[in-house]
């Protein structure tokens, strides 16, 4: 994949100019930001800028330090978007993959590479996977899995308060649904999967996050619809980070990473994939709630012009080949046309925009 060098870590500043440029069709969420940003900033503040760790990294001067020829990989959600990419480029570079689905038989043009019956979501389900993987002609010609990709995942959508005491039930419900979902069905296939990786050599985990798990969307009216994701995308990468100290303090073989991707081109937000906490009609929509189908419109279009989810794919690819991978990085681009339509110029400012809300904000000294 041809790109300018994305492998630079430094990103431009971000300039009032810039961001009045910024135009993300049927989005709310760009002017928004752009007045919340304009109304409080400090010259202080002004002064700093994001430096991202951009990957995919430049393939013209990325050096593989590993071959992944005949490793064991299982990645899970892996019938379409990212899980799909991730599996498809694995493939590509020699690795015998097993992906999952919550329904694989009802996968139109299913991949080439199994899919196993999988909802993380369901405890019951994920503990049982572990027998059932183990029977694989896959697991035991090889032995062990190599690497574990924790990708399956939904959007959430839904206002951040009940629309009415009769619908605290089912957004109680529903909430309890993402969370097991992006966090807790993440760190119980850790460790149902554990068990079955080499104690020697190589082994990787790697957790499609988010680069919501960066920022809250509070400095955005009408992302607080998003909560319960990014919450949950933040919770995972704690959970990540962690986990890779605590298995290196333990002299672990285990390297653990998380990539983070920014605006991609994925189905994760069309109807009927997401979780809702708010009722909902056969597209999706709220039949009375116009603020919800705004912010449900202005997510769906600025992923229908996402990255490619082959980049994630490429990343994965790269990581994997490394002797000590990143623990933390961004799917984007510096490129324009593939910085999803302007989504660096919104996340971007945000990530300054919410710093001024934290206890500890950054400064320029």
């Amino acid at each position: 994949m041809s790109d300018e060098p994305h492998g630079d870590h430094q990103a431009s500043g971000i300039t009032r100019r810039s961001l009045i440029k910024t135009s993300i069709a049927g989005s709310l969420a760009a002017p928004v930001l752009f007045g919340a940003r304009a109304a409080g900033a400090s010259a202080a503040f002004e002064n700093l800028k994001v430096a991202p760790v951009y990957f995919p990294l430049d393939p013209a001067t990325f050096t593989p330090q590993v071959n992944l020829h005949s490793k064991l990989a299982v990645v899970t959600g892996a019938s379409r978007g990212n899980g799909r990419a991730i599996g498809e480029a694995l493939s590509a570079l020699g690795v015998d993959v097993i992906g999952t689905s919550r329904n694989p038989a009802g996968v139109p043009n299913p991949p080439a590479f199994p899919l196993l019956a999988l909802d993380v979501a369901d405890p019951a389900s994920v503990s049982g996977f572990a027998s059932v993987l183990a029977a694989h002609p896959l697991v035991r010609r090889r032995g062990a899995v190599d690497i574990l990709v924790n990708n399956a995942g939904r959007f959430v959508f839904g206002e951040i308060v009940p629309l009415s005491a009769a619908n605290v039930a089912f957004y109680s419900a529903q909430r309890d649904l993402a969370v097991r979902t992006l966090y807790s069905g993440h760190v119980m296939m850790t460790n149902v999967i554990l068990p079955l990786m080499p104690t020697r050599g190589y082994a990787r985990i790697i957790f499609t996050v988010s680069i919501a798990s960066y920022y809250t969307g509070a400095t955005l009216p009408g992302s607080s619809g998003i909560d319960t994701y990014s919450a949950q995308k933040a919770a995972l990468r704690v959970y990540a980070n962690n986990l890779a100290a605590a298995l290196g303090e333990a002299g672990s073989n285990i390297r653990v990473s998380t990539v983070n991707p920014y605006v991609m081109n994925t189905a994760l937000a069309q109807h009927p994939n997401p979780i809702y906490t708010q009722p909902v009609n056969a597209n999706g929509l709220s039949d009375t709630d116009q603020r919800f189908n705004a912010a449900v419109t202005g997510v769906r279009q600025l992923l229908a012009n996402g990255q490619p989810p082959g980049r994630v794919g490429d990343t994965y690819g790269q990581l994997l080949r490394m002797n000590d991978p990143n623990p933390n990085v961004a799917v984007a681009s510096t490129n324009p046309a593939l910085a999803a339509q302007g989504a660096n110029a919104l996340i971007e400012p945000q990530l300054l925009a919410e710093n001024r809300l934290s206890a500890i904000p950054l400064d320029t000294v």
